[in-house]
């Protein structure tokens, strides 16, 4: 009959072979992960800049044509003294859009150029990660071995 009595050398060689293990899953979801953002950073300089930018086009166009419209009914209904108030409002309304406007054009212009940079990184990015993948691997095949080597077998 064998049994096998506790290895403290054993124990550490299995926790470090899954700590060695966890590292490779981890390295191969970053190496996942580069693939995901390339793919996207790719889709989003496909895509015409007129299209990324339709939706905030067609808003702002739509709240200016909205404003405009409540900026010349607030005017024909409210006393003449009020007119310059009308005005006020109205200008701080269209201001306002054309800024939101501004900015998530803004936005769109950065996310481009953020994806032709991470295209231009995109080697280093993948050496770097299959370099990890690399490591990991021949850590996690050293250390089974080690979790191999340690296993005794006591005869009782």
């Amino acid at each position: 009959m064998h049994t096998t009595s506790y290895n403290p050398a054993h124990d550490k060689a299995q926790l470090l072979a899954r700590r060695h293990e966890r590292d490779l899953h981890w390295a191969k979801e970053r190496r996942r992960q580069h693939e995901r953002e390339a793919a996207e950073a790719r889709a989003t300089l496909a895509a015409r800049p007129l299209r990324l930018a339709r939706t905030a086009l067609w808003t702002g166009g739509s709240l200016l044509a909205v404003t405009a419209a409540a900026w010349a009914v607030a005017l024909l209904t409210v006393a003449p003294s009020w007119s310059g108030a009308v005005d006020g409002a109205g200008a701080l309304v269209v201001l306002a859009v054309v800024v939101a406007v501004a900015f998530a054009l803004g936005r769109i212009r950065a996310r481009r150029t953020a994806a032709r940079a991470l295209l231009r990184s995109r080697g280093d990015r993948l050496s770097h990660t299959q370099y990890h993948i690399h490591e990991s691997v021949h850590s996690f095949i050293d250390a089974r071995v080690d979790v191999v080597n340690t296993r005794a077998s006591v005869s009782a």
